[in-house]
């Protein structure tokens, strides 16, 4: 085990609480609040609070507007169950139905005691979920694994797809919306955590793929500065293309969804009032007329640049201009799976046709898939794509031999190149300005007998340990792969990731 633990390499005082009857009860700014007793993987018990509000029900007249401070409830609100997840499809899951509801800005508390503790205020671990900002929910990560460790977890719903990252480039609907549902949570955490015994001066955000993506974002972003204290970024950066719309694409994207739905294209106020209109779920069907290939692009609507001058914004400039300025210099965290890129290889590899045609039409499909077309005049494109091709391939066709090889390729194209790139800035940055903030950076590569590759597409090949796969260890997936009781090697996965996650939760 030893080994396998080496393969991730690594260069929560309470208040405001009551009990009744033995059922744990806090009181929030909002109110009054009923949690319920939950026990962890080895046996210990924990207190849970879920389907916890922090912002109105962004309905109506709020779509498409930064969320607002939710309201007070009269006597005691039950927390015992999840709230609704945020309408989505996803088709990382390969989901027909559009699943969720509007209503969903709440999040979910966890900790081991809500009581005066001689030994302080425990560590809060705030976890913001992946999906493509598509798709995804707190509730699917469960607390069982990390609430063995003396830690408060928090895990969150945002706002997804066009419902949460529209924009028109201007007043109208400035964009990153699901991005100011996280700094709403944060406030909410700031101001509340201390009830459930969390410590609201050591915070520590953490996430993965677009979770991991938007952690980094919360580094730039000048609204969340002094709400969080660390960040771990799990196989996302802010500096991963499919994390950042391409000047004047959110504008096109935002006039398409408007035709699909007949609403006008013009002015940006009237296609938002029309968009405003227009049942949720509609608005999230159109996701498949995006489609140029199979499911890509991935992404249709993604974070962006806002307009300056305006009020409430998440993000005034590039990524890339703001890590080169000014990172927030706190410890941070990172790194990669050795096999991330089978999030795209796996659904690839099920049809033997997507196969044929990435070979076939390989300088149609690889910039719309890896997203350079976005950005590229098609002369450039296809110049990248011959290049790209020549490197990873050479003259061999793309088939089942060349399997390793697309995974290698969308591993560096989605996460490797970021990461490494983020790494390198920050780090020359904060040696620049004489910060001591730490930067460690991961690479994790351990494979089980389970994968996601399993639940991306074909669950026949093993194509090494895939985006997402350290998923396994962090958080129960009984609920994911069916009934399996895990090996001790897993087990032994799980607490050497567990306890390196905390720590740096602790420690920094």
């Amino acid at each position: 085990m030893r080994r396998s633990c080496v393969a991730v390499v690594l260069a929560a005082l309470s208040v405001g609480v009551r009990s009744y009857d033995n059922v744990p009860q806090v009181t929030v700014a909002q109110g009054a609040l009923q949690g319920h007793y939950l026990t962890s993987r080895k046996g210990r018990q924990f207190v849970g609070f879920q389907g916890v509000p922090y912002a109105k029900p962004p309905l109506g007249e709020m779509r498409f507007r930064s969320p607002e401070t939710p309201d007070s409830w009269p006597g005691v609100r039950e927390a015992t169950q999840y709230a609704h997840i945020c309408i989505q499809r996803s088709i990382f899951a390969k989901q027909v139905d559009i699943t969720g509801s509007e209503d969903c800005l709440y999040l979910n508390v966890f900790t081991p005691r809500v009581s005066v503790d001689p030994d302080g205020k425990l560590d809060v671990m705030v976890w913001f979920h992946g999906g493509g900002f598509v798709s995804g929910a707190g509730s699917f990560y469960g607390p069982e694994h990390l609430l063995d460790e003396d830690i408060v977890l928090v895990t969150v719903n945002y706002r997804l797809g066009p419902i949460g990252f529209l924009s028109t480039g201007d007043a109208a609907a400035p964009g990153n919306f699901g991005l100011k549902d996280q700094v709403a949570a944060l406030r909410w955490v700031h101001d509340n955590i201390e009830v459930f015994g969390g410590n609201s001066e050591s915070v520590t955000l953490f996430g993965e793929s677009a979770g991991g993506s938007s952690v980094h974002y919360h580094m730039l972003s000048p609204l969340s500065r002094g709400l969080f204290h660390r960040g771990i970024s799990q196989s996302g950066t802010a500096l991963c293309t499919w994390a950042l719309a391409a000047n004047g694409s959110s504008e096109q994207q935002a006039k398409k969804l408007a035709t699909l739905l007949d609403c006008p294209t013009k002015p940006n106020t009237d296609l938002v009032e029309c968009l405003r209109t227009k049942d949720a779920a509609d608005i999230i069907a159109t996701d498949k007329q995006f489609m140029e290939w199979h499911v890509d692009p991935l992404i249709p609507f993604k974070p962006v640049t806002e307009p300056a001058g305006m009020q409430d914004v998440f993000l005034h400039a590039e990524p890339m201009q703001l890590l080169q300025q000014s990172p927030h210099p706190i410890p941070w965290l990172t790194g990669i799976n050795s096999g991330d890129g089978a999030l795209k290889a796996a659904p690839i590899y099920e049809k033997a046709e997507l196969v044929a045609e990435l070979n076939a039409e390989f300088e149609r499909v690889a910039p719309i898939t890896m997203f350079y077309g976005e950005v590229t005049a098609p002369n450039v494109a296809a110049e990248i794509s011959q290049r790209i091709r020549a490197f990873y391939f050479k003259e061999q066709p793309i088939g089942n031999e060349t399997l390793h090889k697309v995974v290698d390729m969308y591993t560096d194209s989605f996460f490797l190149r970021a990461a490494d790139e983020a790494v390198r800035i920050q780090l020359s940055r904060n040696l620049l300005a004489g910060h001591d903030a730490s930067i460690y950076y991961y690479y994790f590569a351990y494979r089980g007998p389970h994968s996601f590759s399993e639940l991306f597409g074909d669950p026949t090949r093993d194509f090494g340990v895939c985006h997402a796969d350290e998923l396994i260890y962090l958080f129960p997936s009984a609920r994911i792969f069916g009934n399996f009781t895990a090996t001790l090697e897993e087990e032994q996965m799980a607490d050497c990731l567990i306890h390196m996650w905390t720590n740096f939760a602790r420690t920094g």
